[in-house]
Protein backbone atom coordinates (compact mmCIF):
# COMPACT_ATOMS: atom_id res chain seq x y z
CA UNK A 1 0.00 0.00 0.00
CA UNK A 2 0.87 3.38 -0.86
CA UNK A 3 2.21 5.72 2.66
CA UNK A 4 -0.38 7.39 4.03
CA UNK A 5 -0.45 11.04 5.34
CA UNK A 6 -2.68 13.16 7.15
CA UNK A 7 -5.02 16.07 5.25
CA UNK A 8 -3.40 19.41 5.41
CA UNK A 9 -6.88 21.08 3.84
CA UNK A 10 -8.54 21.14 1.13
CA UNK A 11 -7.06 21.02 -2.54
CA UNK A 12 -7.79 22.86 -5.21
CA UNK A 13 -8.70 21.91 -8.50
CA UNK A 14 -8.71 22.41 -11.88
CA UNK A 15 -8.95 21.35 -15.50
CA UNK A 16 -6.22 20.90 -17.84
CA UNK A 17 -6.49 21.41 -21.55
CA UNK A 18 -6.78 17.64 -22.70
CA UNK A 19 -9.82 17.94 -20.01
CA UNK A 20 -8.71 15.78 -17.18
CA UNK A 21 -9.71 17.37 -14.05
CA UNK A 22 -6.61 17.50 -11.39
CA UNK A 23 -5.67 19.02 -7.80
CA UNK A 24 -3.00 21.37 -8.04
CA UNK A 25 -0.53 23.68 -5.37
CA UNK A 26 -0.02 26.90 -7.49
CA UNK A 27 -1.58 27.07 -11.18
CA UNK A 28 0.78 29.11 -12.64
CA UNK A 29 3.19 26.39 -12.10
CA UNK A 30 0.68 23.91 -12.86
CA UNK A 31 0.28 25.51 -16.15
CA UNK A 32 3.74 25.06 -16.79
CA UNK A 33 3.93 21.39 -15.83
CA UNK A 34 1.25 20.50 -17.78
CA UNK A 35 3.03 22.13 -20.95
CA UNK A 36 6.45 20.44 -20.38
CA UNK A 37 4.74 17.13 -19.68
CA UNK A 38 1.82 16.92 -21.72
CA UNK A 39 2.75 19.05 -24.71
CA UNK A 40 6.43 19.15 -25.12
CA UNK A 41 6.57 15.53 -23.42
CA UNK A 42 10.48 16.67 -22.05
CA UNK A 43 10.77 13.11 -20.31
CA UNK A 44 9.86 11.21 -23.32
CA UNK A 45 12.00 12.36 -25.71
CA UNK A 46 15.94 11.76 -27.18
CA UNK A 47 14.52 8.27 -27.95
CA UNK A 48 13.02 7.16 -24.06
CA UNK A 49 10.39 5.38 -24.77
CA UNK A 50 7.92 3.29 -22.60
CA UNK A 51 5.44 0.32 -23.46
CA UNK A 52 1.95 -0.99 -21.07
CA UNK A 53 3.62 -3.26 -18.28
CA UNK A 54 6.56 -1.15 -17.64
CA UNK A 55 8.07 -0.36 -14.25
CA UNK A 56 8.14 3.60 -14.01
CA UNK A 57 10.25 4.82 -11.01
CA UNK A 58 8.73 8.81 -10.49
CA UNK A 59 11.55 10.57 -8.22
CA UNK A 60 10.42 13.74 -7.42
CA UNK A 61 6.82 13.79 -8.36
CA UNK A 62 5.56 17.25 -7.30
CA UNK A 63 1.94 17.23 -7.92
CA UNK A 64 2.01 14.02 -9.91
CA UNK A 65 1.40 15.10 -13.66
CA UNK A 66 4.25 12.94 -15.05
CA UNK A 67 2.54 9.59 -12.86
CA UNK A 68 -0.60 10.60 -14.53
CA UNK A 69 0.67 11.25 -17.65
CA UNK A 70 2.40 8.11 -17.60
CA UNK A 71 -0.82 6.23 -16.00
CA UNK A 72 -3.40 7.69 -18.84
CA UNK A 73 -0.60 6.66 -22.07
CA UNK A 74 -0.18 2.95 -20.62
CA UNK A 75 -2.74 1.46 -18.55
CA UNK A 76 -1.28 -1.26 -17.30
CA UNK A 77 2.63 0.44 -16.35
CA UNK A 78 3.33 0.29 -12.67
CA UNK A 79 4.76 3.42 -11.12
CA UNK A 80 6.45 4.23 -8.00
CA UNK A 81 6.51 7.69 -6.60
CA UNK A 82 8.60 9.78 -4.70
CA UNK A 83 7.52 13.04 -2.86
CA UNK A 84 9.25 14.19 0.48
CA UNK A 85 6.87 17.99 0.82
CA UNK A 86 4.01 16.34 2.79
CA UNK A 87 2.45 19.42 1.21
CA UNK A 88 2.64 18.23 -2.19
CA UNK A 89 1.77 14.63 -1.62
CA UNK A 90 -1.41 15.00 -0.25
CA UNK A 91 -2.04 16.71 -3.65
CA UNK A 92 -0.03 13.48 -5.05
CA UNK A 93 -2.46 11.15 -3.48
CA UNK A 94 -5.53 13.23 -4.56
CA UNK A 95 -4.04 13.14 -8.07
CA UNK A 96 -2.87 9.37 -7.99
CA UNK A 97 -5.70 7.78 -6.44
CA UNK A 98 -7.98 6.91 -10.07
CA UNK A 99 -4.95 4.62 -11.07
CA UNK A 100 -5.05 2.31 -7.52
CA UNK A 101 -3.03 -0.07 -6.82
CA UNK A 102 -0.55 0.39 -9.50
CA UNK A 103 0.91 3.77 -8.22
CA UNK A 104 2.93 3.06 -5.47
CA UNK A 105 2.91 6.58 -3.26
CA UNK A 106 6.21 7.16 -1.03
CA UNK A 107 6.51 10.39 1.07
CA UNK A 108 10.35 10.39 1.03
CA UNK A 109 12.92 11.81 -0.73
CA UNK A 110 15.48 9.29 -1.74
CA UNK A 111 19.15 9.88 -1.12
CA UNK A 112 22.83 8.21 -0.47
CA UNK A 113 21.71 7.20 2.80
CA UNK A 114 18.25 6.78 4.98
CA UNK A 115 17.90 9.84 7.55
CA UNK A 116 16.16 12.80 7.28
CA UNK A 117 16.93 16.00 6.17
CA UNK A 118 15.49 19.77 5.91
CA UNK A 119 13.79 20.60 2.71
CA UNK A 120 13.34 24.66 2.08
CA UNK A 121 9.99 24.60 0.59
CA UNK A 122 8.38 27.09 -1.36
CA UNK A 123 4.40 27.22 -1.95
CA UNK A 124 4.01 29.20 -4.55
CA UNK A 125 7.42 27.96 -6.53
CA UNK A 126 7.14 24.05 -5.42
CA UNK A 127 9.47 22.81 -8.18
CA UNK A 128 12.20 24.92 -7.13
CA UNK A 129 12.03 23.50 -3.76
CA UNK A 130 15.09 21.86 -2.72
CA UNK A 131 17.38 20.37 0.09
CA UNK A 132 20.27 22.40 -1.22
CA UNK A 133 18.56 26.08 -0.75
CA UNK A 134 20.00 28.84 -2.52
CA UNK A 135 17.84 31.10 -2.87
CA UNK A 136 20.17 33.53 -5.31
CA UNK A 137 20.05 30.31 -8.05
CA UNK A 138 16.79 29.91 -7.66
CA UNK A 139 15.79 33.59 -8.71
CA UNK A 140 17.97 33.47 -11.60
CA UNK A 141 17.12 30.64 -13.05
CA UNK A 142 13.01 32.01 -12.31
CA UNK A 143 14.39 35.39 -13.93
CA UNK A 144 15.73 34.13 -16.75
CA UNK A 145 12.34 31.30 -17.70
CA UNK A 146 9.98 34.89 -17.10
CA UNK A 147 11.95 37.09 -19.62
CA UNK A 148 12.65 34.20 -21.81
CA UNK A 149 8.82 33.63 -22.06
CA UNK A 150 8.51 37.38 -22.69
CA UNK A 151 10.55 36.88 -25.59
CA UNK A 152 8.42 34.72 -27.18
CA UNK A 153 5.70 37.07 -26.75
CA UNK A 154 3.62 34.86 -23.62
CA UNK A 155 0.56 37.10 -23.47
CA UNK A 156 0.80 39.08 -19.82
CA UNK A 157 4.58 38.41 -19.12
CA UNK A 158 5.32 42.17 -20.18
CA UNK A 159 2.64 43.84 -17.92
CA UNK A 160 4.35 41.14 -14.51
CA UNK A 161 7.95 42.82 -15.03
CA UNK A 162 7.27 46.27 -13.53
CA UNK A 163 6.46 44.08 -10.36
CA UNK A 164 9.39 41.55 -11.18
CA UNK A 165 11.16 41.53 -7.59
CA UNK A 166 7.88 42.03 -5.72
CA UNK A 167 6.79 38.89 -7.83
CA UNK A 168 9.97 37.11 -7.12
CA UNK A 169 10.04 38.11 -3.35
CA UNK A 170 6.28 36.25 -3.20
CA UNK A 171 7.77 33.33 -5.05
CA UNK A 172 10.32 32.52 -2.90
CA UNK A 173 8.50 32.60 0.61
CA UNK A 174 9.69 29.39 2.36
CA UNK A 175 9.27 27.05 4.58
CA UNK A 176 11.73 24.34 6.27
CA UNK A 177 10.10 20.98 6.50
CA UNK A 178 11.78 17.67 7.81
CA UNK A 179 11.39 14.70 5.54
CA UNK A 180 12.31 11.11 5.79
CA UNK A 181 15.01 9.90 3.14
CA UNK A 182 15.69 6.46 2.10
CA UNK A 183 17.99 4.76 -0.89
CA UNK A 184 17.07 4.11 -4.02
CA UNK A 185 18.53 0.37 -3.63
CA UNK A 186 16.51 -0.09 -0.09
CA UNK A 187 13.24 0.40 -1.88
CA UNK A 188 14.09 -2.26 -5.09
CA UNK A 189 14.85 -4.51 -2.25
CA UNK A 190 11.75 -3.83 0.01
CA UNK A 191 9.41 -4.07 -3.37
CA UNK A 192 10.70 -6.82 -5.38
CA UNK A 193 11.90 -4.93 -8.44
CA UNK A 194 13.71 -6.97 -10.56
CA UNK A 195 13.61 -3.79 -13.77
CA UNK A 196 12.95 -0.35 -13.67
CA UNK A 197 11.90 0.63 -17.90
CA UNK A 198 12.26 4.26 -16.78
CA UNK A 199 14.05 6.28 -13.93
CA UNK A 200 12.62 9.82 -13.87
CA UNK A 201 14.51 12.59 -11.64
CA UNK A 202 13.43 16.08 -10.80
CA UNK A 203 14.73 16.96 -7.46
CA UNK A 204 16.77 20.44 -7.47
CA UNK A 205 20.36 19.64 -7.11
CA UNK A 206 19.87 16.09 -5.48
CA UNK A 207 20.09 14.00 -8.18
CA UNK A 208 23.74 12.49 -7.58
CA UNK A 209 22.17 11.76 -3.90
CA UNK A 210 19.55 9.75 -5.74
CA UNK A 211 22.21 7.77 -8.29
CA UNK A 212 24.23 7.49 -5.34
CA UNK A 213 21.84 5.39 -3.67
CA UNK A 214 21.90 2.90 -6.29
CA UNK A 215 23.99 0.20 -5.21
CA UNK A 216 26.42 -1.40 -8.11
CA UNK A 217 24.68 -4.58 -8.17
CA UNK A 218 20.86 -2.96 -9.32
CA UNK A 219 22.33 -0.39 -11.76
CA UNK A 220 21.79 -3.45 -14.33
CA UNK A 221 17.78 -3.72 -13.48
CA UNK A 222 17.58 0.09 -15.00
CA UNK A 223 17.29 0.83 -18.45
CA UNK A 224 16.43 4.35 -19.07
CA UNK A 225 16.76 7.38 -17.45
CA UNK A 226 15.61 11.49 -17.77
CA UNK A 227 16.93 13.49 -15.66
CA UNK A 228 16.95 17.35 -14.52
CA UNK A 229 20.64 17.86 -13.88
CA UNK A 230 21.92 21.29 -12.74
CA UNK A 231 25.03 22.22 -14.07
CA UNK A 232 26.71 23.31 -11.19
CA UNK A 233 30.86 23.39 -10.66
CA UNK A 234 31.54 19.48 -12.85
CA UNK A 235 27.80 18.37 -12.07
CA UNK A 236 26.46 17.54 -15.57
CA UNK A 237 30.02 15.88 -16.61
CA UNK A 238 29.84 13.69 -13.23
CA UNK A 239 25.80 12.83 -14.71
CA UNK A 240 27.09 11.94 -18.11
CA UNK A 241 30.48 10.04 -17.20
CA UNK A 242 28.55 7.71 -14.30
CA UNK A 243 25.34 6.44 -16.67
CA UNK A 244 28.26 6.28 -19.79
CA UNK A 245 30.11 3.99 -17.29
CA UNK A 246 27.31 1.95 -16.76
CA UNK A 247 26.94 1.17 -20.41
CA UNK A 248 24.49 3.43 -21.14
CA UNK A 249 24.03 5.74 -24.25
CA UNK A 250 23.51 9.40 -23.06
CA UNK A 251 22.13 12.70 -24.61
CA UNK A 252 21.43 16.17 -23.01
CA UNK A 253 19.09 19.33 -24.33
CA UNK A 254 17.89 22.29 -22.49
CA UNK A 255 14.50 23.72 -22.97
CA UNK A 256 14.24 26.84 -25.07
CA UNK A 257 12.52 28.29 -21.35
CA UNK A 258 16.07 27.68 -19.62
CA UNK A 259 18.03 28.82 -21.99
CA UNK A 260 20.89 30.81 -19.79
CA UNK A 261 19.96 28.83 -17.14
CA UNK A 262 21.58 26.05 -15.25
CA UNK A 263 18.65 23.61 -15.77
CA UNK A 264 20.19 20.88 -18.15
CA UNK A 265 17.56 17.35 -19.26
CA UNK A 266 19.81 14.56 -19.53
CA UNK A 267 18.86 11.35 -21.47
CA UNK A 268 20.15 7.83 -20.70
CA UNK A 269 19.17 4.51 -22.29
CA UNK A 270 20.97 1.24 -22.32
CA UNK A 271 23.28 0.70 -25.34
CA UNK A 272 21.63 -2.16 -26.42
CA UNK A 273 18.34 -0.31 -25.98
CA UNK A 274 19.43 2.59 -28.22
CA UNK A 275 21.13 0.10 -30.47
CA UNK A 276 18.43 -2.16 -30.98
CA UNK A 277 15.26 -0.32 -30.06
CA UNK A 278 12.36 -3.24 -29.12
CA UNK A 279 9.44 -2.60 -31.83
CA UNK A 280 7.48 -2.61 -28.54
CA UNK A 281 8.87 0.43 -27.81
CA UNK A 282 7.51 2.65 -30.33
CA UNK A 283 5.66 5.42 -29.93
CA UNK A 284 2.14 5.42 -30.84
CA UNK A 285 0.36 7.29 -33.51
CA UNK A 286 -0.47 10.70 -31.40
CA UNK A 287 -3.72 11.49 -32.80
CA UNK A 288 -4.70 7.79 -31.54
CA UNK A 289 -3.05 7.96 -28.58
CA UNK A 290 -4.23 11.33 -28.16
CA UNK A 291 -8.09 10.04 -28.26
CA UNK A 292 -7.21 7.40 -25.93
CA UNK A 293 -5.99 9.99 -23.53
CA UNK A 294 -9.04 11.84 -23.85
CA UNK A 295 -11.59 8.97 -23.78
CA UNK A 296 -9.37 7.88 -20.37
CA UNK A 297 -9.96 11.63 -18.77
CA UNK A 298 -13.57 11.47 -19.87
CA UNK A 299 -14.47 8.06 -17.78
CA UNK A 300 -12.27 9.30 -15.45
CA UNK A 301 -14.40 12.65 -14.90
CA UNK A 302 -17.57 10.51 -14.95
CA UNK A 303 -16.33 7.91 -11.96
CA UNK A 304 -15.38 11.56 -9.95
CA UNK A 305 -18.44 12.80 -10.79
CA UNK A 306 -20.46 9.67 -9.51
CA UNK A 307 -18.06 10.03 -6.21
CA UNK A 308 -19.59 13.22 -5.23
Amino acid sequence: MSEAIKSTGPVRRATLPNGLEIAYQGKAEMEQMYDDIFEKRVYTRQGITLRDGDCVFDVGGNIGLFTVFVALHWPAARLWTFEPAPPLFQILSANAAPYGERVRLFNCGLSSRPGEAELTFYPHTSGMSSFYPNEQEEREALRTLIHNEMARGKEGVQDLLQYEEELLAERFRRETLTCRLRTLSEVIREEGVTRIDLLKIDVEKSEMDVLAGLDEDDWPKLQQAVLEVHDLGDRLKQVTSLFRAHGFTVTMDQDDLYHGSDRWNVYALRESLAATPDPGHRRPDRAAALDRIEDRARKLREAMRGKR
